[in-house]
């Protein structure tokens, strides 16, 4: 599935895409989908849109890969920049 969702089209404002996999608060086996974007980028409803789309493609990936399988997705902003985590700012 990694393969899968790192050869994804990106929009041109997503630095990079991490997949992490471990435990989850429930105790369950868990996928992390973070989506690397400088600070900032959310604020376009453009991109808004675009974060929507590339979230529904993971989402796919999953049902016809691991059905079962409903991965944490989530955004951050690059390593060594300051500024707050973002979690699904904006994405519902």
């Amino acid at each position: 599935m990694k393969t899968s969702i790192e050869s994804l089209p990106l929009p041109g404002f997503v630095r990079d895409v991490e997949v992490e996999t471990g435990i989850d608060a429930s105790g369950e086996e868990a996928v992390w989908v973070w989506i690397v974007v400088d600070k900032g980028t959310m604020t376009s409803l453009e991109n808004k849109r675009a974060m929507k789309a590339l979230r529904e493609k993971i989402y796919e990936i999953f049902s016809d890969k691991a059905a079962g399988v409903l991965p944490y997705i989530r955004l951050r902003n690059p390593a060594g920049t300051t500024g707050q985590t973002l979690v699904n700012t904006g994405l519902s």
